[in-house]
C-alpha cells in the first residue's frame, strides 16, 4: 500500500513560527530517513519548502511522519504517527512541555518513537519520551 509522508522545512514571514516535518521508513529494525527528489507541494508558512513522497511499504515495515512547530517564547510541540505498512495509522503521539505522551494506538509501537528520539537526539531536549509501566492498585 501506498502512503504519502512529507518532508518541510518552513518558517513564517516574521520568523517567529518554524515548521519542520519529517519521515521515517522502519524496515528491520533500522530507520531510514526519506530523502531525494520528492514532489513539490506548498509549505505550511510562506518561506521554505515541502515535498511530497509517496512510498510503497514491504510487509513488515513502518512508516514514521513527524511535525514539530516551534512558536512562541520557542515553545515546541508537535506529533509523531506511525503508519503500517497498509498505510494505516497505528500509533500516534504528542509532543508538548518536553514530554512525549501517547495519544492513541498500539502501545507496542511505543519503540519505534524511542528510536525516532534517540537517531535525531530529541533525548537531550526532552524530560520525558520513554514509556513508564502503569502501577495496579491494590484492591
Amino acid at each position: 500500500m501506498e502512503v504519502k509522508l512529507v518532508v518541510e522545512a518552513s518558517r513564517s514571514r516574521s520568523g517567529v513560527h518554524v515548521e519542520r516535518k519529517l519521515a521515517f521508513i522502519v524496515s528491520r529494525g533500522e530507520l531510514i530517513e526519506v530523502r531525494g527528489g520528492g514532489e513539490l507541494v506548498k509549505p505550511t508558512y510562506s518561506r521554505g519548502e515541502a515535498r511530497l513522497y509517496k512510498v510503497n511499504l514491504n510487509p513488515g515495515e513502518l512508516a514514521v511522519q513527524i511535525r514539530f512547530v516551534r512558536g512562541l517564547k520557542g515553545r515546541v510541540r508537535g506529533y509523531m504517527v506511525v503508519y503500517d505498512s497498509r498505510g494505516v495509522e497505528v500509533y500516534r503521539v504528542v509532543v508538548r512541555k518536553r514530554k512525549i505522551r501517547p495519544s492513541r494506538g498500539d502501545r507496542s509501537y511505543h519503540w519505534v518513537v524511542e528510536r525516532v528520539v534517540e537517531r535525531l537526539g530529541l533525548n537531550k531536549y526532552l524530560r520525558k519520551y520513554k514509556l513508564e509501566e502503569r502501577r495496579k492498585l491494590k484492591a
